[in-house]
């Protein structure tokens, strides 16, 4: 059967020079990125096909995007650190890490974030790819606040499947939080001893909203009040 090679290769994000090994932020380390801390940092759960596989850490290049748009981390993974080559049953890499993200100025809060993938490699035959899902939440490994799903993957239409499944961005809107937590579970497989996927390049931005200066609170209290008060003299 001929193999073909897809590949995911979007633009990167420019700016944001700051640039720290997940090992590095494993260790009770943090990067800060214009007004937001991205710190608590944990490996929530591992399984592998391979019984003898880990994950090397020191792969993971965690970068601030600082370009002018929303604030974000760009996730670089090197030595194919997340590549999995078919066993001819299913191989597969599991992995989930967490962490989270506080505003560090007081008039700011997160409402939202986004989460795309950009680079990486699959094959168009067999059962072969990569997925991503988030849980955004008020605490650690919580989803009260939301959930992403991102794939890129190969299913045969042999296999009942559709072929290429390209769904490469999503995003998750909430009420403004001065700090959230963030949980990825990142999934690469392949079937076929001839499939490879590469998880290569992801990231994720934070959009924020200002917090209602106090007295625009208060003109809308005494609105409201006011309300009240003129619903109280129809009825009586």
């Amino acid at each position: 059967m001929k193999k073909t090679l897809l590949t995911l290769a979007l633009a990167l994000a420019a700016g944001g020079a700051q640039a720290i090994s997940m090992t590095e932020l494993l260790d009770d380390g943090s990067i800060t990125v214009g007004d937001k801390l991205f710190s608590n940092w944990s490996e929530v759960y591992f399984d592998s096909s391979d019984p003898a596989r880990t994950v090397d850490t020191d792969n993971i290049e965690v970068v601030g995007i600082d370009d002018g748009g929303d604030y974000g981390l760009r996730f670089g993974i090197s030595n194919g650190e997340f590549n999995v080559t078919g066993d001819g049953l299913y191989a597969y890499l599991d992995y989930s890490f967490g962490f989270s993200v506080t505003v560090l100025n007081p008039n700011l809060r997160i409402k939202d974030n986004s989460l795309k993938l950009l680079q990486g490699t699959i094959q168009a035959t067999g059962d072969n790819g990569f997925y991503i899902l988030e849980n955004i939440g008020t605490e650690a490994e919580g989803d009260d606040l939301g959930t992403k799903e991102v794939e890129f993957s190969w299913l045969d239409v042999s296999l009942g499947g559709p072929g290429l499944i390209e769904e490469l961005s999503d995003s998750a809107e909430f009420l403004p939080q001065s700090e959230i937590w963030v949980t990825k579970n990142i999934l690469v497989w392949a079937t076929g001893q001839q499939e490879t996927a590469s998880l290569q390049v992801f990231e994720q931005r934070f959009s924020q909203t200002g917090v209602p200066e106090p007295s625009i609170l208060g003109l809308l209290g005494l609105g409201l009040a006011g309300l009240g008060f003129a619903r109280m003299r129809r009825k009586a």
